[in-house]
């Protein structure tokens, strides 16, 4: 992708960074780094939660109007104080950001589909169970990230064993640190994910490591080939990678790049791996070998599930 068309919604006031919320710490880590991102791009970032009684559409008509209401209010309220509470904590620990909240009536994924259209960016916390129990923010991240119209960042659950309020007196100082790492096989929505990728290293200053798990031509029969296949396959993926990244490299000669072939049949074990050694893990919704209809493909869905770090889904 060209560098001068790599970036569909520039940040800015116009196209928020949009973090959804649901009461849950994961949810409240994710709105944590969104603001990073938000602050970094200099945008506004926006809190939405999506609220919706349980009871929606199933409840039996003996329960009575009156109970069905006040159920509802329950919901609403909840939502409410969780919206509250993430933006009075992002506010006082970074007041020079633009924080507002948005609550919406909804089920978490669609509200956050919806808000997407007119996003820079969406970021969403796997597994959110853990808050409210009616607000949850599990299955959503992975079906925002299928579906969402702006790319998405899912974060991970923080398995460090730090106190909460330790995470939260820290999270001002934090550093978008690390490299950012791009998986890459020549699709078109890998093209669009390597923009975004390579946009991301520039803001960080961080390295971009390229990858591209090949494996070579199967051989069996004929007379034996004079390169070993395998070095012609890790020659092709590195010359592959290369001519992708060359229009960067030109326009941006502080760009940082490694270019990291890795030879593997699994490409979803491979990236999974991969990603354990990055900051921001990027990937394309679907890649070559996806069928149409599949709007989430096989590596993006197993990072979604299973990465080490914050992965981020790019639309083209």
């Amino acid at each position: 992708m060209d560098p001068d068309t790599a970036t569909s919604r520039p940040p800015g006031r116009g196209h928020p960074v949009v973090a959804g919320v649901d009461g849950s710490p994961a949810s409240l880590q994710a709105a944590r780094y969104a603001a990073l991102l938000a602050r970094e791009r200099g945008s506004r970032l926006e809190l939405v939660c999506g609220y919706q009684s349980p009871l929606y559409g199933f409840a039996q008509p003996w329960l009575g109007q009156d109970f069905l209401d006040a159920d509802q209010q329950a919901v609403q309220d909840a939502a409410e104080q969780a919206l509250a509470s993430a933006a009075a904590e992002l506010r006082a620990a970074c007041p020079e950001l633009d924080v507002v909240t948005r609550l919406r009536v909804g089920g978490g994924a669609y509200v956050l589909i919806e808000e997407s259209r007119r996003a820079a960016l969406v970021v969403v916390g796997a597994r959110g169970a853990g808050g409210f129990a009616r607000l949850l923010l599990g299955s959503v991240s992975a079906q925002v990230a299928a579906h969402a119209h702006a790319s998405v960042v899912v974060t991970r659950p923080d398995t460090s064993g730090a106190d909460p309020a330790d995470a939260a007196a820290a999270f001002p100082a934090q550093q978008l640190a690390g490299p950012v790492l791009v998986g890459y096989d020549g699709s078109d929505t890998a093209q669009a994910a390597l923009g975004f990728a390579a946009s991301e290293a520039l803001l960080r200053r961080a390295r971009l490591v390229m990858v591209n798990v090949h494996w070579q031509e199967p051989w069996g029969f004929g007379p034996k080939p004079v390169t070993d296949p395998e070095q012609l396959a890790r020659a092709d993926a590195e010359q592959m990678l290369a001519e992708a990244i060359a229009p960067w490299r030109a326009r941006h000669a502080e760009l940082d790049v490694e270019l990291r072939p890795v030879h593997s049949l699994n490409a979803e074990r491979s990236m999974i791996e991969q990603s354990g050694t990055a900051a921001l893990t990027v990937v394309g919704c679907r890649g070559r070998g996806g069928f149409t209809g599949k709007l989430l493909g096989s590596v993006s869905h197993a990072l979604v599930e299973h990465g080490h770090g914050p992965v981020a889904v790019v639309h083209r």
